[in-house]
């Protein structure tokens, strides 16, 4: 500790005072702040960041709301299928009609990290690079590449292609060694001069990885299905056409549709012969995908309608971090009103849930005839 705050503390008010003074060029006491959480965030962080944000810096009233439902604003519906595809891990959750459906939460290790690290393999095997009229190996020359030249990489050439035919259609066996492809070379200029030489293979199935799974049959797809079938019936077939893919490792060309020909394949197999979920069809948002949650969270700020929602400083300078509310009850957000024993009132609804029967979302977000869904 110093002078009393701790060292997370510490990096916590650096990290808001760079935000509100460099970023926003805005003073913290005049707007209410939104916070899109993980569901899985610790106790911990989420009482140092409140605490940082209503001692130091004295903000009007924060909002906690779990991340992942808020990509549903921009869309102006109030039900989906979201999977978002992070950097090290890919998350999966159902919405119907607002309300979160938490046993449908599922998460695999699976991002844009094993996609890069598949990459550094295959250039590691096969890659060459040309220095002048001649092609070395890769790994001779570069040995293991940066994780920023690696995203370049995989930003610059790579793609999802279809699914291979060599794989049996129903099948859970992994495609490391599939050779189809249907990419051309690509060179790629390294900063020395050279120029690294991205096979066609590399460009187009490196992305496999995402679909061979943990080494226990859980890949994206599989989470997917698995999710749907932690829904009630009734809600299955309108979840399943209602998929919204979000976060930056789904920004590949093709992924949406790879994505669908894996579930059409997997719905063959006898672990999923119970599931009959209709016709997938996915969302084909207007924003850029991961940006999704943060956009959504921008919106609901901006509504005056959900002042309920919020924590103000007053009551948190009075009763400390026990107001922080749990996103496990499904009703934890509290009123700026309490009754005299200072209990917070409990809710019976989301903020998604509140957002969409408010006034304003009916008349500003696209109607979801206008959404495009393929």
């Amino acid at each position: 500790c110093y002078n009393g705050i701790s060292r997370a503390s510490t990096r916590k008010i650096h990290f808001v005072h760079a935000i509100y003074f460099r970023y926003l060029l805005t003073n913290p006491k005049d707007r209410k702040v939104v916070i899109c959480e993980n569901f899985l965030q610790t106790e911990l962080f989420r009482e140092t960041l409140a605490d940082v944000l209503f001692k130091q810096f004295s903000v009007v009233g924060v909002m906690m709301t779990p991340a992942l439902p808020l990509a549903l604003i921009p869309l102006g519906t109030p039900t989906g299928l979201i999977v978002d595809v992070g950097y090290y891990d890919t998350s999966v959750i159902c919405v119907y009609q607002g309300m979160i459906i938490l046993q449908s939460y599922l998460t695999v290790e699976l991002g844009t990290n094993a996609h890069l690290m598949a990459i550094q393999r295959m250039i590691s095997e096969s890659g060459t690079v040309k220095v002048g009229k001649e092609s070395k190996k890769a790994s001779d020359l570069y040995g293991e590449f940066e994780l920023s030249v690696l995203e370049d990489i995989r930003a610059r050439t790579c793609f999802c292609g279809e699914r291979p035919a060599e794989l049996k259609d129903s099948s859970f066996e992994q495609s490391g060694v599939i050779t189809e492809h249907r990419a051309s070379d690509m060179s790629y200029p390294m900063s020395d001069g050279h120029h690294l030489v991205v096979s066609g293979k590399i460009r187009e199935r490196s992305i496999e990885v995402l679909y061979d799974g943990d080494g226990e049959d859980n890949s994206i797809a599989t989470l997917v299905l698995d999710s749907l079938m932690k829904c009630p019936i009734d809600c299955r077939v309108e979840l399943a056409s209602r998929i919204l893919v979000i976060g930056g490792g789904s920004m590949l060309a093709g992924f949406d549709n790879r994505l669908k020909q894996e579930l059409l394949a997997l719905l063959e197999h006898s672990r999923y012969s119970k599931l009959t979920p209709g016709k997938l069809k996915f969302y084909k948002p207007n924003y850029f995908r991961n940006t999704m949650s943060w956009t959504g969270g921008a919106i609901m700020g901006s509504v005056e309608h959900l002042h309920e929602r919020y924590i103000s400083r007053d009551f948190y300078n009075a009763k400390g971090s026990a107001t922080l509310p749990n996103w496990s009850s499904l009703a934890p957000q509290l009123k700026d009103s309490y009754q005299s024993t200072g209990t917070p009132t409990r809710r019976s609804s989301t903020p998604l849930r509140d957002f969409m029967s408010s006034p304003i979302s009916s008349s500003t977000l696209p109607p979801i005839s206008n959404l495009s869904l393929s």
